[in-house]
């Protein structure tokens, strides 16, 4: 009876002293991942300010979730190593546009916002009513497969609320595809480009594909008596 009652008291100080704050303390942070907007010393430093308590006390979800609060983290895993180390495993978020001009798409097509001074240089510009990320990010691939294989480049893609297409290319010049058959009118942009549009193009203000079986084509100013009109049969 003694003995047990020894080490009831014993593991009863144990317990204490594993639920005292200063208990196993963590000495060291380690984090991980392939960084490119995050400077891991930045990550440390979130990690730092949710650090409560020793190893046993540390909630590694609400230290998770503060994670994730920094835009530029996809996901977080947070663990702890025996005796005194906290792993930490970065994802960071992967930019393939701008959106709407304040915010940035991922490769999912997921809205998050950083810094306006943390976006990547030369991305494309999208812009869609809120809940057409998915469908705008989907259009824009396959557009600008059509048109680096003219040797265009896309710099801008728009779906107005009313469900109409416009396209700018670097350089300038716009496609104004409207709401329906865009397959088609890309096309038929195609083989007029091939056909010899491509010869002008510099002097090409814009391409309107919305008619039936042609498309209309607007000069660039080159007198500031206005621009020149010009339409054509495709």
């Amino acid at each position: 009876m003694l003995v047990s009652l020894i080490l009831l008291v014993g593991l009863g100080y144990v317990g204490q002293s594993l639920q005292r704050p200063g208990s196993f303390p963590i000495r060291k942070v380690a984090v991980e991942g392939d960084f490119r907007h995050l400077a891991p010393a930045y990550v440390e430093t979130l990690v730092a300010g949710g650090l409560l308590g020793g190893y046993f006390q540390i909630d590694v979800q609400a230290l998770r979730s503060r994670l994730l609060g920094e835009p530029w983290i996809k996901d977080a895993a947070v663990e702890r190593v025996w005796p005194d180390v906290l792993r930490v495993a970065i994802t960071e978020q992967q930019a393939v546009a701008r959106w709407s001009g304040d915010a940035l798409l991922n490769t999912e097509a997921e809205v998050f916002k950083p810094h306006p001074g943390s976006f990547p240089p030369g991305l494309v510009r999208l812009r869609g009513p809120v809940g057409s990320e998915e469908e705008v990010l989907s259009a824009y691939h396959r557009i600008e497969h059509q048109m680096r294989a003219l040797g265009l480049k896309v710099a801008r893609l728009g779906l107005s609320d009313r469900g109409a297409w416009t396209v700018d290319l670097d350089g300038g010049t716009r496609l104004v595809l409207g709401r329906d058959r865009l397959n088609e009118r890309l096309s038929r942009f195609e083989r007029a480009y091939v056909a010899g549009l491509r010869d002008e193009w510099s002097a090409v203000a814009s391409v309107d594909l919305r008619y039936t079986n042609g498309f209309a084509v607007m000069g660039r100013k080159v007198e500031k008596t206005g621009e020149v009109s010009v339409e054509r049969g495709g």
